[in-house]
């Protein structure tokens, strides 16, 4: 543009920012080219992201809501804005705007010396300003029918809004017709192309003063005054609904903040809880422990020192000495047999353990887990020939039952005192709480039969048709398969039992077979009946057998040892037909007796027996049984029904 020369028109609500509605400061372009202040752009995207995640990676233009990428994800949000590029376009019709309310100055003038003559006219066509000499004397001259423009009304300055007509982009001849057909303006050149056949063409002045005469201006200005006082009330509506969820937010973020301050505070009063019956159950159990073993030492140290004086006043040839040491010692030997008998019920393997639900839910009273003191009975050490059996004097109570259905062939009860069973009709493992809610179930390739604990995890249980055996995980109440082992043989495995990395099985045919992880067999003894279970003697370390006989003389329970030696163990009698066979960790023997519908308990060498249960507590046809410290579960193959008790 020459210097003084007229700027085009500008459109001036490109120049404004669609948020602040103000002239735009460091314009920013978006991908699709809306325009806006850095500021307001910024202050925007952290609005909009305020209580998203902070893996957001785009926000919605204000204008048209396209979904717009940063140019740098890297970078925090703060700083999305200034990264976008700056509209240089725009930047400079700011400034040429600005510029152009400067006064302008007579161009003839300037080219003779006299450069702050203001000018009074601007020529359209020469794109220039002129005084009113130099209009006269130069330009009128040549150019008599320009479209010149008075600007001597706005001191020097050109005027904003007055604008000549606009000008065709086709054929650059001045918008003088209107074709009311296709709602056009256009040139003279225009409307002898293309609206000849129009019915409806006038001049913009007389369509001017036609609208204006059947007031359709006053109509549309009212329709909008009307439309615009609407919007208006949707703007300030969503202004309001915005507010509130703003505020909505607020207090989500104040009670989410509220609760986990309660919740802290609970789970310290739990744990606080919890740690109290720790500390008390460790201290009483300590207690009782230290006051037993001071008793005893007392009665020791008494006992020896009436051993030694004897012994001196025998040698001594002290006679009365002797008479009284002896009638001492005979006195302490009494109260030696006393304490034993007394101590009996409290000499137990004492454990206090921490016991966390596998499943945390509430915070309820065991959310931090319960204190659990376990007691399970155990022998003295060393010989008391003159002492009965504690197993003999203790008693049972029926702690738990729940119906499963169908008959169950093997069981384990968990050291978590979770369940696991054998569904043999539909093929399937079946996970139970000791309450009788079921967790998890496991379908089995094959017939499930007797199941046996690898560890504290894990369980393995024998199947028939194919045979084999599948060892299955128990964790966090759920069963997977971990391993199957296929044997060669097709016979059908009944009992199961593990032992120094081996697996021990019975069959249907009697023979005992030690299995490897990689499935060859070794036959380790052949019975003349079907061996239906099978349990290992934590003590001996011995594998003890149920041999399902029914005649007298014939065995029922026969101890198998590592180097295939067999002894018999329980004689048909109190037993016929035994199933389920378990051993607690003491050596004492658990046999289910499926034919005289009782569960038996005996010592370790059969010498001492008793019917733990009959068929008057409800016992039918017991199947398997599973020994878990002081309790035991029991499933009955007549009822269904899986029984859980506790010896006390």
């Amino acid at each position: 543009m020459a210097e003084g020369g007229r700027p085009p028109d500008l459109d001036l609500h490109l120049l404004g920012c669609p948020i602040c509605l103000e002239r735009l400061q460091k314009p920013k372009s978006l991908p699709c080219f809306h325009c806006f202040c850095q500021e307001c752009l910024g202050t925007y995207i952290t609005k909009e992201l305020s209580g998203k995640m902070e893996s957001e990676t785009s926000f919605p233009c204000p204008v048209c809501r396209r979904v717009t990428p940063p140019v740098n994800h890297v970078e925090s949000k703060d700083k999305w804005a200034e990264m976008f590029p700056t509209n240089a376009v725009i930047q400079n019709l700011i400034r040429l705007k600005e510029r152009s309310s400067e006064p302008l100055y007579c161009k003839p003038c300037q080219t003779k010396g006299n450069m702050t003559n203001h000018a009074k006219f601007w020529c359209q066509d020469m794109k220039a300003n002129f005084c009113e000499t130099c209009k006269t004397q130069f330009h009128d001259l040549i150019h008599s029918y320009c479209d010149i423009l008075d600007i001597s009304g706005y001191g020097g300055a050109r005027p904003k809004q007055e604008k000549s007509a606009p000008r065709c982009d086709q054929h650059d001849k001045k918008k003088v017709w209107y074709c009311e057909d296709h709602q056009l303006l256009g040139c003279q050149i225009c409307v002898f192309e293309n609206h000849r056949r129009c019915e409806e063409v006038t001049t913009t002045i007389k369509y001017f003063q036609k609208i204006k005469d059947e007031s359709r201006l006053e109509d549309m200005q009212d329709m909008l005054k009307k439309n615009t006082e609407n919007i208006g009330l949707i703007v300030k509506d969503f202004y309001e609904q915005l507010q509130n969820l703003v505020q909505n937010q607020e207090v989500a973020l104040q009670s989410i903040t509220d609760l986990r301050q309660n919740v802290d505070k609970q789970l310290n009063t739990l744990q606080k809880d919890v740690t109290d019956k720790l500390i008390a159950s460790f201290k009483e159990e300590k207690i009782n422990m230290e006051a037993s073993l001071r008793q005893c030492e007392h009665l020791m140290n008494s006992m020896l020192n009436t051993m030694k004086s004897s012994v001196t006043a025998v040698e001594g040839n002290d006679h009365i000495e002797t008479i009284v040491l002896y009638q001492r010692g005979q006195a302490e030997l009494e109260s030696c047999k006393a304490l034993l008998t007394d101590m009996r019920k409290s000499y137990t393997f004492v454990s206090v353990k921490h016991h966390i639900a596998s499943e945390l839910g509430n915070l309820d009273g065991d959310a931090m887990g319960k204190i659990i003191t376990e007691k399970q009975p155990r022998r003295f050490p060393g010989s008391h020939c003159d002492l009965v059996p504690h197993l003999l004097e203790s008693k049972v109570k029926e702690i738990g039952k729940f119906n499963m259905k169908i008959p169950s062939r093997g069981v384990v009860f968990l050291p978590c005192d979770q369940i696991v069973v054998s569904d043999y009709n539909n093929k399937k493992l079946k996970l139970f709480t000791d309450k009788g809610q079921l967790l998890d179930e496991l379908t089995i390739r094959g017939r499930p039969n007797d199941l046996c604990l690898v560890d504290n995890n894990t369980v393995a249980v024998s199947v028939y048709s194919p045979g084999g055996i599948h060892v299955v995980k128990v964790k966090a109440s759920k069963l997977s398969l971990s391993s199957e082992i296929r044997m060669s043989n097709d016979e059908e495995y009944l009992g199961i039992t593990h032992t120094d990395g081996r697996f021990i099985v019975g069959t249907e045919g009697g023979g005992v077979y030690s299995v490897t992880q990689d499935g060859v067999t070794d036959l380790l003894h052949q019975y003349n009946r079907n061996c239906y279970s099978l349990t290992r003697d934590p003590v001996k370390g011995d594998t003890l057998v149920s041999v399902n006989n029914y005649n007298k003389g014939d065995v029922v329970v026969s101890r198998l040892s590592a180097d295939k030696r067999h002894t018999d163990v329980m004689k048909v009698g109190v037993v016929r037909y035994p199933r389920g066979i378990d051993v607690d960790r003491e050596g004492n023997i658990y046999v289910c007796g499926y034919s005289s519908h009782n569960v038996v308990q005996m010592s370790g060498d059969g010498t001492h027996v008793r019917e733990l249960l009959t068929s008057s507590d409800g016992i039918h046809r017991p199947w398997a049984i599973s020994v878990n410290g002081g309790k035991f579960v029991v499933t009955n193959y007549g009822n269904t029904n899986i029984r859980v008790f506790e010896l006390y």
